[in-house]
């Protein structure tokens, strides 16, 4: 008897409300800079943070793609002032953003925003190669 098991998940699609929620739901993916100073009489160091947050794409661990908004066919067409037609396009709800793990070691975290902010498109906007 072969045992059927479910493949292990690399590429998460994530729907947010909007793009300002982007630093608090992904916070997993921003890093932020400091700077440590040592007091001269004491020698007690103090850490402190240097600019702002700042989103990390990419690391031996993985990639995340910021999609944004996803426009779609309305399924009306719109004509240019030379007469060549197109689709009307309209925006889908939500800020977009695609996860792909290169190694388990935010797999638990990822698997948690999987959980809150978790899409499965039935033809995705972006992909992976």
């Amino acid at each position: 008897m072969i045992e059927e098991t479910t493949p292990i998940r690399n590429d998460f699609f994530l729907k947010l409300a909007s793009e300002a929620d982007m630093p608090t739901a992904l916070i997993a993916f921003y890093r932020q800079d400091t700077e440590t100073t040592v007091d001269g009489e004491t020698g007690e160091e103090t850490v402190a943070n240097v600019g702002d947050p700042y989103l990390v794409a990419h690391t031996p661990d993985y990639a995340l793609d910021v999609v944004g908004v996803i426009h779609r066919p309305t399924g009306v067409m719109l004509a240019d002032a030379e007469g060549n037609e197109y689709p009307e396009q309209a925006p889908l709800e939500g800020w977009h953003a695609n996860v792909r793990l290169l190694g388990d070691t935010l797999r638990d975290t990822i698997e948690a925003l999987d959980a809150i902010y978790g899409v499965i498109p039935d033809t995705p906007a972006r992909v992976w190669l």
